[in-house]
């Protein structure tokens, strides 16, 4: 008996950490989000640039590269760690109702990976490293094929994490923006949020 109630203790100890809560996300589909995040989900990208001061980022650019692109295109839904730096570590949603994955197969890694990584370097203003770029299977059954990418982040030690997969809005975008330090716990809580996806 003694025994017993050391395994429900430590279960109930172990367990504090990995509670999370469902939401819905504001693509109509549901997530389970762990409990030590905070959700914004209810800015545009316009108001997030015009608030942004910082000089790393070529918002001329960034501005090209959305022109066209109306806000119901690009929904952004965004996750921050409540114990880390939110500048520096989060977690987003967004995705692209005219894309799906098939587009992915038709442009082909071979082109598409070099094309992202000229993004960011344009994006970010400075040569952003490629360190990942491939199809993976990892969350088979829940979904048999997802885009993993991985580069140089914004800021000096930090990464950008990215996976696209198809779900029914349209092709999702989740990225993991973290400093090095940290992404191993944000890029597991992602992952953990992608394998709850409910649509």
């Amino acid at each position: 008996m003694k025994n017993f109630l050391v395994i429900v203790v430590l279960g109930i100890f172990f367990s504090t950490n990995l509670v999370a809560k469902e939401i819905r996300t504001r693509f109509g589909f549901y997530v389970d989000l762990p409990n030590n995040y905070m959700v914004v989900n209810d800015q545009n990208i316009g108001s997030l640039m015009n608030d942004y001061d910082g000089s790393e980022m070529n918002k001329d650019f960034f501005n090209d590269v959305m022109a066209g692109s109306s806000s119901k295109d690009l929904n952004i839904e965004y996750y921050f760690p409540k114990k880390f730096n939110a500048e520096l570590n989060s977690i987003n949603i967004n995705i692209q109702r005219d894309a799906s994955f098939e587009d992915i197969e038709t442009v082909g890694l071979n082109e598409l990976c070099p094309y992202f990584t000229d993004l960011f370097s344009e994006l970010y203003k400075k040569n952003i490293k490629r360190y990942d770029c491939n199809i993976s299977k990892k969350f088979r059954p829940k979904f048999n094929k997802i885009l993993y990418l991985k580069h140089d982040g914004l800021y000096k030690n930090q990464f950008l994490i990215q996976y696209m997969v198809q779900l029914s809005p349209g092709l999702a975008t989740f990225t993991v923006g973290c400093e090095k330090k940290h992404c191993n716990i944000l890029q597991k809580d992602a992952e953990r949020i992608i394998f709850s996806v409910k649509n």
